[in-house]
């Protein structure tokens, strides 16, 4: 009921009656203001209020919509969560981001993977980007990686020392075991969060893996942690070169030059990033 008095109360939406509803939103009812639990179509998602789904839709609310404040939490991620096999294609269809990662880095096919729900994988699968660290890109391949993945309950790095996950991430990451080094890091992250070598390292693994959206949130924790360390304009700069946004790139680059002018990689990072950038620019232009 508490879905039902947020839509009443902040949208003068009466859920249960479809054309009292219509016309309080034709009659310019706000049909994306923000509340503590986000927007009306948050609320109805996660309330599984069919009816009020739809006329929201009708309505043009933005399916994209996250919490603000929250963290990336959309519609579509909410439905994940909580199974909504059926608001599916309403989402997408009506401009939901299949690409967008909450708050914890995961897409929603990955939420649909991890809690075994093979028909939603299905569903999302064909309009989800391919996933750089699952190699088999597949259904089956999703699933059985997802699988892979140890719970944090289960695991007993979530009992060691910080400082030894640490050492065992740097080791892992020398012979280039990505995927082990990135385990490590997360686990002292959690035990040690104020670490920002951690999450410096764990973009760098990231970035070897070839997936720079993972890359780029540990970077920004980074800058957001510590802004004046020029190593986390460069981590931010590297994760932005791999996503090919070479502006926001030369951008990151040039704070962490202006950090450290005498830093010779940052600075030839910054003119590759502005080389790349001339390119696109000049690509974009011919075509």
């Amino acid at each position: 009921m508490a879905v039902c008095t947020y839509l009443v109360e902040e949208l003068h939406l009466d859920v249960d009656t479809t054309d009292n509803s219509e016309a309080l939103l034709s009659r310019g009812a706000d049909v994306d203001s923000f509340s503590y639990c986000g927007t009306p179509l948050h609320a109805a998602v996660i309330g599984k209020h069919d009816a009020a789904v739809k006329i929201l839709l009708d309505h043009h609310a933005d399916a994209g919509a996250d919490v603000k404040g929250v963290g990336q939490l959309t519609p579509l991620i909410v439905a994940a969560n909580e199974g909504l096999t059926d608001f599916y294609k309403c989402l997408l269809d009506t401009g939901a981001d299949p690409d967008v990662r909450d708050d914890g880095g995961h897409l929603p096919i990955e939420i649909a993977a991890h809690n075994n729900r093979r028909k939603d994988v299905e569903i999302l699968f064909p309009v989800t980007s391919r996933i750089p660290y699952v190699h088999d890109w597949s259904v089956d391949g999703i699933l059985a990686y997802v699988k892979s993945v140890p719970k944090e309950e289960n695991d007993p790095l979530y009992k060691m020392d910080p400082a030894y996950l640490k050492s065992e991430g740097s080791k892992a990451y020398k012979r280039k075991d990505y995927v082990s080094a990135v385990n490590f890091y997360s686990m002292a992250i959690k035990l040690d969060p104020s670490d920002v070598i951690l999450h410096s390292n764990k973009s760098l693994c990231w970035i070897n893996l070839g997936d720079g959206d993972k890359a780029l949130l540990d970077a920004e924790f980074c800058r957001m942690m510590q802004p004046d360390w020029p190593k986390a304009c460069y981590r931010q700069g590297a994760a932005h070169m791999l996503l090919k946004n070479y502006e926001k790139a030369c951008d990151a680059f040039l704070a962490g030059l202006k950090l450290d002018p005498t830093n010779v990689e940052i600075e030839k990072a910054l003119r590759e990033a502005c080389n790349s950038l001339k390119i696109s620019l000049g690509t974009k232009r011919v075509s």
